[in-house]
């Protein structure tokens, strides 16, 4: 689901609020320094790159960013759960993608805001 942009605001809207499950994990990777530099970092600088090109495709910003939710959720399993917690019981896929809906706002919004770029 491809977000609105609301040209009156200068913001993305998804409508609705995040899961519990979603923002526990968005505010984890957000929160651990050695997780955002390995895996959210790059992942935005690569997003960066490719809109400057004008090659932004939304689709497979989305795939990405949901994708490097999984070991993301990995890490939170080993630290914060139980050795019988499963991920897929835990943070399912509907729940990744949610946060990685949530990371693509993020960033279109704030490379909209910044004229172009990013930070």
């Amino acid at each position: 689901m491809r977000p609105n942009y609301d040209e009156t605001v200068g913001d993305y809207s998804l409508g609705g609020e995040m899961s519990h499950k979603a923002t526990e994990l968005v505010l984890y990777a957000d929160n651990d320094g050695a997780i955002y530099r390995a895996y959210v970092l790059p992942m935005l600088k690569a997003c960066q790159k490719h809109y400057d090109k004008g090659e932004g495709d939304y689709e497979r910003m989305l795939a990405g960013f949901t994708r490097i939710f999984s070991p993301i959720a990995r890490q939170y399993l080993l630290r914060h759960c139980g050795m019988s917690d499963s991920m897929r019981g835990t943070f399912p896929l509907s729940v990744r993608r949610e946060c990685g809906e949530y990371l693509a706002e993020y960033f279109l919004g704030e490379y909209h805001l910044n004229g172009g770029g990013w930070r």
